[in-house]
């Protein structure tokens, strides 16, 4: 058995799951596993520069043909690339006004540019203002039409958003074709007060028909949910709220694909659900600290959070402390950003065979649960 969604009509997937676009996390090899699993794997090119994006994108495409997966109908690489705007207008040099102001010169479109160069199936972009959300998902469409032809109907852009505000303006504004929607389950960085997805999703859904969308298909785009899940049954249960598929990204840190270190990895099969937190903590000890107002990360606790919280010297000297830390591989400081989801993952295994995983068992879930009609 299988599920049948907008989500897997609309992207031609076998299973209704995404890989988040997770930077120093999800590359080539993760995104095309994913993929030949049945669902859409996503690169995380938030911390790229275009010749580590090229690279990744050849060996996603590398490994998709040796899986007997090539372009689809219409000449698209069956995976996507994850951008971060603010990251996009750090590169560029600030924010642009328009996206006229965006041109040959820009790193960040020729960074936008080696995305679109191999005609992948889909373009994520998240964390920005209103206007570099804006601005950003223009040049991707204009560069799109410009680079690979036709009217750019072909191109699928995900927009991930954690409040109604934002989600109305990626549908409306930015033009989105699928709007993920993140709760404050999720690991890694999300809006901090963002609500729970039993909330946010069933909101969403009652707003989304009044909105109109502004994407070059003129319709209204499918809706993701993305926080905490780590299973069949979580994939089921998000289905039950209304969504149209779900993504994945604590569960495909535990794969031999995911660009996670053998610490982090030890770090997530040790946690419990009730280890994470959301926190400026590792931002600030690694000084990536760009990120929009509201947004911070959810991550395992350890002693980086806890001199944070209990201000254990300065910022410089926690900085130098992670930095040793991470050399070394400690354990106890190192990132390690994880979903509420963590403590019923007890393995590791490809990422191929935890997408086939999480599908069957998804659709399994709701085969039961049909069960229960009289």
């Amino acid at each position: 058995m299988s599920l049948r969604t907008p989500l897997t009509t609309l992207c031609a997937l076998r299973h209704p799951l995404v890989c988040g676009p997770m930077a120093n996390a999800a590359g080539g090899a993760l995104a095309a596993q994913v993929s030949l699993g049945g669902g859409l794997g996503f690169l995380g090119a938030g911390y790229f520069d275009a010749a580590k994006l090229a690279k990744e994108l050849e060996t996603a495409a590398s490994q998709l043909e040796a899986g007997s997966m090539q372009k689809d109908a219409h000449g698209r690489l069956p995976v996507g690339v994850g951008f971060l705007a603010w990251r996009l207008s750090a590169i560029h040099g600030g924010k642009p006004a328009a996206s006229s102001d965006v041109g040959d010169s820009s790193a960040a479109r020729k960074l936008i540019d080696e995305a679109l160069r191999p005609r992948p199936a889909a373009l994520w972009l998240s964390f920005g203002d209103r206007e570099e959300m804006k601005v950003w998902a223009e040049v991707m469409r204009r560069r799109e039409v410009e680079l690979n032809g036709g009217d750019g109907k072909e191109l699928k852009l995900f927009v991930g958003v954690g409040e109604e505000g934002e989600a109305q303006r990626a549908v409306e504004e930015v033009g989105c074709d699928v709007l993920v929607v993140q709760g404050c389950e999720a690991g890694g960085h999300g809006l901090g007060s963002s609500p729970p997805l039993h909330a946010l999703v069933p909101r969403m859904l009652s707003q989304l028909p009044q909105w109109r969308a502004s994407n070059p298909s003129g319709q209204t785009p499918v809706l993701l949910g993305a926080g905490g899940l780590s299973n069949g049954r979580s994939l089921a249960a998000l289905l039950a709220l209304g969504a149209h598929g779900g993504v994945l990204g604590t569960r495909l840190l535990l794969t031999p694909e995911a660009a996670y270190s053998d610490a982090q990895k030890s770090v997530l099969l040790k946690a419990s659900s009730a280890e994470t937190r959301r926190t400026m903590a590792f931002d600030e000890a690694r000084n990536t600290l760009g990120w929009p107002t509201g947004v911070d990360g959810r991550g395992v606790v350890n002693a980086t959070v806890h001199a944070y919280d209990k201000g254990e010297g300065d910022t410089a000297s926690r900085q130098k402390r992670y930095k040793e830390a991470e050399a070394q591989g400690d354990e106890a400081r190192i990132v390690t950003w994880a979903g509420t989801g963590v403590g019923l993952m007890t393995e590791i295994k490809p990422a191929k065979d935890v997408i086939e995983e999480v599908g069957r068992d998804a659709a399994e879930a709701v085969r039961e649960l049909s069960g229960t009609l009289q």
